[in-house]
């Protein structure tokens, strides 16, 4: 999982380097591709050689949240499900506050909010999600058939 949200946080930064190499072609892909996840407004996103990121600070940080919280053990998320689910809450309810309280008049969200509210919010997903592939993986029906070698000798008369 690290290698995917690698490569994903990868191509956030590779679009105004391809660019500014004068592959606009491959930039205009990648920014298409990730205009169906983000609103890429350019106000609210980073810039390398004066061309933006792919994505907006926020989905900066949840990409790149993904990508470390993949190489964090996180064992204290992971004591009880109502661990997880306390700390899933918290981390999308900053996530939400620092979104939504704008438009309420509550608070003025920066850049430095949004990038850290949705690193937050990915590492606690990435840790959650990898959690739940090593369970799947273990649990899985197969894991708990018989070696070949002993189905055939029980069966042979």
């Amino acid at each position: 999982m690290a290698g995917v949200w690698g490569i994903l946080s990868a191509m956030t930064l590779a679009p105004p380097i391809l660019a500014a190499l004068g592959y606009s072609l491959a930039a205009g892909g990648i920014y298409f591709f990730f205009s169906c996840l983000c609103q890429q407004s350019p106000d609210r996103t980073f810039t390398i050689f004066d061309f933006p990121l792919a994505v907006c600070h926020r989905c900066c940080g949840i990409y790149w949240g993904f990508f470390l919280g993949s190489f964090l053990g996180n064992s204290w998320i992971h004591r009880s499900p109502g661990a997880r689910r306390n700390w899933t809450i918290a981390a999308v309810s900053v996530l939400a506050f620092d979104a939504l309280a704008p438009y309420f008049g509550l608070w003025t969200n920066t850049w430095h909010t949004r990038f850290l509210t949705g690193m937050t919010f990915g590492i606690v997903a990435s840790s959650l999600l990898l959690q739940g592939i090593r369970e799947f993986i273990a649990e899985t029906p197969w894991r708990r058939l018989a070696p070949r070698e002993s189905r055939l000798q029980g069966g042979i008369s």
